[in-house]
């Protein structure tokens, strides 16, 4: 067995497929030892990665992205989220809710955890023709921290994951008005990232690795997630796990897991968002950041 460990940005149900594979031991079949950690404080990751106590980090694709041609080069292998599981919520229930509605209003987006909820939300507003220079921000804040201050009348709408915002929902304390999931298309929110000395490791480690997790998106493409009450209740729980396991089932079926492949349309239109917010100077072709070969490699096996 070779050790595998995943510095991870978190420790959240929309990683679920990673979980799968370890429950069911799809990584022990490829001789792999995994394991897993989620730092407090995420930039972490990138020093586990560095001082080899990680082999891979799970995170977002802007990172890579933005460190390209500056300093430090990591490959984006495969995703874990296909596409982008957060949702839009706002204090009353609505119909028919336009981007649009939100001119004029404030919207809570944390970000200490990584700059994706405020600036895919922007860019979908952006896309949707809101006139961003009417619309405040509250931001770079804890998500915990700044759902409080919402909760408590701060801002107008709040951008958060779609597990919290189903169950802020459920309580009506909050109304989900956008699934960034729907609206937002393919999205490679997070990715599997690494060295290039790690992707040419001559065990093929990498490529046993998108293997195992093949199998895992395959087992949740036929099994619901109640199936996954003993895991899911293990994993998380503070969280109503029968409640929980809707909230994944309706993730499931909104796409998040279809293809652990980068979509090379979603990175398109996600390099293109960073590139407005001068995240990054221009967009980076796909080639020159991606090496799609283990996830692909694992898609052919697993069809």
């Amino acid at each position: 067995m070779e050790r595998f460990h995943v510095s991870a940005t978190s420790h959240w149900a929309n990683y679920l497929p990673e979980y799968v594979a370890r429950e069911f031991g799809y990584y022990e079949d490829e001789g792999l030892e995994f394991t897993r950690s989620a730092p407090d404080d995420w930039t972490q990751v990138l020093t586990d990665l560095a001082d080899g106590r990680a082999e891979v980090v799970l995170g977002g694709l802007w990172v890579p992205a933005m460190y390209h041609g500056r300093g430090r080069e990591y490959v984006p292998f495969a995703q874990l989220n296909g596409r982008n599981p957060k949702v839009l919520v706002v204090r009353e229930p609505v119909t028919d809710f336009d981007f649009k509605d939100l001119e004029g209003k404030t919207v809570v987006a944390p970000g200490a955890g990584g700059t994706a909820p405020y600036v895919h939300t922007a860019g979908l507003m952006r896309r949707a023709g809101v006139d961003m220079s009417t619309v405040r921000w509250v931001r770079d804040l804890s998500g915990s921290m700044l759902t409080e201050l919402f909760l408590n009348g701060m801002g107008d709408a709040l951008v958060t994951d779609a597990i919290n915002g189903a169950f802020l929902q459920r309580t009506g304390k909050a109304h989900i008005a956008v699934r960034h999931h729907e609206v937002g298309g393919a999205m490679p929110n997070s990715v599997y990232y690494t060295s290039r000395a790690v992707i040419d490791r001559d065990d093929k480690i990498v490529w046993r690795f998108c293997r195992a997790l093949q199998r895992s998106y395959d087992w949740l493409k036929e099994h619901e997630a109640a199936e996954l009450s003993e895991l899911l209740g293990r994993e998380w729980p503070q969280l109503d796990t029968a409640f929980l396991a809707t909230v994944i089932d309706e993730l499931r079926a909104g796409g998040i897991w279809d293809d652990i492949r980068i979509d090379e349309q979603g990175y398109a239109e996600w390099l293109a968002i960073l590139a407005e917010d001068g995240l990054i100077d221009a967009p980076v072709p796909y080639a020159d950041l991606v090496d799609p070969r283990p996830a692909a490699e694992a898609a052919v096996v697993a069809s």
